[in-house]
This record gives C-alpha cells, sequence and structure tokens, in this order.
C-alpha cells in the first residue's frame, strides 16, 4: 500500500475539496495497494511531537469539541449533527486524538439522510484533508476500504455486499464502526462484527476521524479513540 507520513496531532475540521478526485460510489473491488518493503526494511518512526491520546466522547456537554473548536457542526440531544447533505462531496473530520501505538478507533452513527451508495466510516493514519485511509460502508450493505492519497482515491478492497450475512441491513438507521489496530493490520468492525482484516504495509498508526459522503447527514452518537494499554 502506497504509504504516508503521520503529520502533528492538531484541531482540525477539513471539507475535502473537489481536488479529491472520483467519487467514492464508484469505487471497486480490488487487491491490496502498494509495494512489500524490503528485507530490513525500517520501520518508519512516528513524527515526536505525535503522541497517545484517550478520547471517549459521547457529547453529553454542548462544548464536547473532539474535533476541535472550529467544527462548525452543533452538538444538541447527545449527538454532534453533521449535515453534509447540499454537498455532494465528501468531508473528514480530524480529531484531536491520535495513536502511535496499537488501539482502537470507534464510531456510533446515527443516519437521518443518505443516499444509497454514500459512505460513513472512519479515517485512519491521515496526513492532512488529501491522505488518509478510510473504511466505512453504506446503506446497500457493502463496506470499503479506500485511499485518499495526495487527493487521489485508490481502491484497498470492498464494495462486496455483506447484506445477505445480517451483518449490516438494507438502509439501516445507525452503523457502529470500529477498527482495531495492530501494527500493519485494522481489523474492521461493523455493529460489533468482524467484517474484514485489512494488512498494510507499513503500521496504520497516526490522526484519526471520521467521513461523511456527500449528501448526507448523520449525527455522531459516539467517537473512541483508545490506545492498548
Amino acid at each position: 500500500m502506497l504509504s504516508i507520513k503521520p503529520a502533528p496531532v492538531a484541531a482540525a475540521f477539513i471539507l475535502l475539496t473537489a481536488s479529491c478526485g472520483t467519487r467514492t460510489s464508484g469505487f471497486f473491488s480490488g487487491p491490496l495497494i502498494g509495494r512489500e518493503p524490503g528485507p530490513g526494511a525500517a520501520v518508519e518512526a512516528m513524527a515526536p511531537e505525535l503522541t497517545d491520546t484517550l478520547l471517549n466522547c459521547s457529547f453529553d456537554d454542548v462544548t464536547d469539541a473532539p474535533f476541535g473548536p472550529d467544527c462548525r457542526f452543533e452538538v444538541y440531544h447527545g449527538g454532534l449533527h453533521i449535515d453534509n447533505s447540499a454537498s455532494g462531496e465528501p468531508l473528514v473530520l480530524l480529531s484531536t486524538a491520535a495513536l502511535t501505538r496499537d488501539g482502537t478507533v470507534e464510531a456510533v452513527f446515527q443516519i437521518e439522510e443518505s443516499s444509497p451508495h454514500s459512505i460513513l466510516g472512519l479515517v485512519l493514519r491521515a496526513e492532512d484533508d488529501g491522505s488518509f485511509l478510510l473504511a466505512g460502508v453504506n446503506s446497500r450493505g457493502q463496506y470499503s476500504i479506500q485511499r485518499c492519497l495526495g487527493s487521489m482515491w485508490t481502491p484497498v478492497m470492498g464494495l462486496d455486499p455483506f447484506e445477505t450475512s445480517r451483518l449490516l441491513s438494507y438502509d439501516p438507521a445507525s452503523i457502529e464502526l470500529a477498527a482495531e489496530i495492530h501494527g500493519n493490520y485494522v481489523d474492521f468492525y461493523v455493529n460489533g462484527q468482524l467484517l474484514q482484516v485489512v494488512r498494510t504495509t507499513m503500521p496504520v498508526m497516526g490522526r484519526t476521524g471520521i467521513f461523511v459522503d456527500g449528501w448526507t447527514s448523520a449525527v455522531l452518537d459516539r467517537i473512541t479513540i483508545m490506545p492498548e494499554s
């Protein structure tokens, strides 16, 4: 898989621009992208200013700001109301928390409005608004693992239907996503069920966040970022 270097942790809200390329709905199932590291390749060092952060935000307080003080969406009724229904472009909210070692990233969404192909997901190993790994699902009962690198989208794996396995009903009202990160692997869970184990060519630790596709309105009930003890 193409590699990206993690950036320092900072409170950030990022709206992906049209330069981010093909819409997520156009992606297809494909093999793992990237090159295997050669024998004896050194493990990339994390930036010294990037540190583990424990975050467990359920938006019980209107002042909760896990995505920094500049986030333009409001907290009320126990959730962060993310309205991207008027835009065809996806958006990313990068958390103020990050992982520099193994850990878990979780998000619980309530879907208010979404077209069938629109994806809600977890953002892992983010460098900026154009470089991250996305693990998400749509209301068609499909999952998708994608890489946005330098604002260019590439498929990693996914868009296989899993509705028949009853892991996610068609057009669900809520979705719980979890990524258990251990070194070069991500165990991707949907509604408590292990869906896919993703192997990368380098550790997935780094900045974290959430992804909300275009034409989608959702409420984020909880976000948890928990380094392994």
